[in-house]
């Protein structure tokens, strides 16, 4: 990906008559062959919620507990059977009724369980519940990730940007020390006291070009095409009309959103859910089973294959208080349950609360360092020229710049945390992934 050069000499106008044809059609293909490469914040996001393996994990999970559901349903339907046996007497002899093979088909269904059958596939269906309620939470993260990995890509790309402009600044000021310099040999220490300052420079440069190509990495953990050179369409994505826009003007209306409803609480009620059963399971081991068993058996007596019919009845009298230690475990289970669910509902409330009080003090700092960065810039070009009319010192001059420099990265730095901000408090609120879905919003 092509990377920001250091500020160049500016070349001399084109006259107009040199712009042809070809060439105004070859400037055509560039732009268009751009816009193909680049991706918005939008593409990165859905491109992320359609491929990214932890969502496809936590979708087989669903899925698998989905079919549990079937399994424990089956226990209520008829259970046939087909038994095979190879027969031989010891004496040589096999009744001709018999003979050397049998099957022996058997057909079994349940009449009364004492409601665990039921209870074991509401259990299936809660924790089914509790999967998918897992699934919209792992697509929230997701959503999160490829959402923090592209602003931060565009943070460190304008970061890298302003740190080749300050080399730059700094250069300036190197070459007119140097200009000096020549004139007058006893300022060659203020020489050295800018090349310092130079190559601090070019340090600070080097840190946010490593910064941006790691930042380009984490990027391509979500997006598998091409990169772009820049990020595109980050103001449209917080207007109001885009996918981080159109936030709660106030913390009240915030943590209204938590319920629930809320796919992070969601998953803890389905566990209570779960639990519930689990008990109504275990109290159903106090009851009998009641079973109608019918079965094609050889009957010795007659010498001939008959069909035996039974109503089977089975209970448990005594098996050490097994049994009430089950339930006694189900209840406590399930008290836990509860615990973790009200515990869920103060911590959810707790992280979208701090998310929009981030988002309102990043705000604030976004606003503040763009005036103070502004100011910055204007002081520092009205310093350059003092110097060079040697009405401020260069000390007076570097140091600025320095100032300068640190302003307007915090400025940058707070805008780009803004925007993250902003994402954070969505995917708290479990609105971030519905944000990037085709057509919620308008979008660039």
């Amino acid at each position: 990906m092509p990377l920001l050069l250091l500020k160049s000499k500016t070349p001399r106008a084109m006259p107009f008559r040199s712009i042809s044809a070809p060439w105004l059609a070859g400037l055509a293909c560039a732009l268009a062959c751009s816009s193909v490469q680049a991706q918005t914040l939008t593409e990165v996001v859905q491109q992320a919620l359609a491929s990214y393996p932890a969502l496809a994990s936590a979708q087989a999970k669903a899925e698998a507990a989905r079919a549990d559901i079937a399994r424990a349903r089956s226990a209520h339907y008829p259970q046939l059977s087909v038994g095979a046996s190879a027969n031989s007497y010891a004496s040589g002899s096999t009744p001709n009724a018999l003979g050397n093979t049998t099957f022996s088909p058997t057909a079994k269904v349940n009449l009364w369980s004492g409601g665990r059958i039921e209870a074991d596939a509401q259990r299936a269906e809660a924790l089914t519940q509790s999967s998918e309620a897992q699934r919209l939470v792992t697509q929230e993260d997701v959503a999160l990730q490829a959402t923090e990995a592209y602003l931060n890509w565009a943070k460190t790309a304008d970061l890298y940007q302003l740190s080749v402009r300050n080399l730059n600044g700094h250069l300036e000021t190197l070459e007119d020390i140097r200009k000096i310099a020549q004139a007058d040999a006893g300022r060659r220490i203020d020489l050295e006291q800018a090349q310092v300052r130079v190559d601090n420079a070019r340090l600070a440069m080097q840190q946010r070009k490593s910064d941006l190509v790691q930042a380009m990495q984490k990027l391509q953990r979500f997006w598998k095409d091409e990169m772009a050179a820049r990020p595109m369409g980050l103001t449209e994505a917080t207007a109001a009309n885009g996918p981080l826009g159109a936030l709660p003007l106030s913390i009240e209306e915030a943590t209204g959103h938590v319920k629930d409803e809320l796919p992070a609480l969601a998953q803890y009620r389905a566990q209570v859910s779960a639990a519930e059963a689990a008990v109504r399971q275990a109290q159903g081991l106090h009851w009998p089973t009641v079973d109608l068993v019918s079965s094609r058996q050889f009957n010795t007596n007659t010498q001939r294959f008959d069909t035996l019919t039974q109503l089977q009845l089975n209970m448990a009298v005594y098996n050490g208080y097994g049994t009430q230690a089950q339930v006694e475990a189900a209840a406590a289970q399930l008290r836990a349950a509860q615990a973790a669910l009200d515990e869920a509902r103060l911590t959810q409330k707790e992280k979208v609360a701090n998310a929009w009080q981030e988002w309102a003090t990043s705000t604030s700092r976004a606003r503040l360092g763009a005036t103070q960065s502004d100011v910055g810039d204007k002081v520092v070009e009205g310093y350059r020229q003092q110097f060079r009319l040697a009405r401020r010192s260069l000390l007076d001059l570097l140091n600025i710049q320095a100032d300068s420099f640190n302003y307007r990265s915090g400025a940058l730095a707070a805008l780009h945390d803004e925007r993250i901000a902003r994402a954070r408090l969505l995917a708290a609120m479990g609105a971030l992934a519905a944000r990037f879905e085709p057509g919620s919003l308008s979008r660039p």
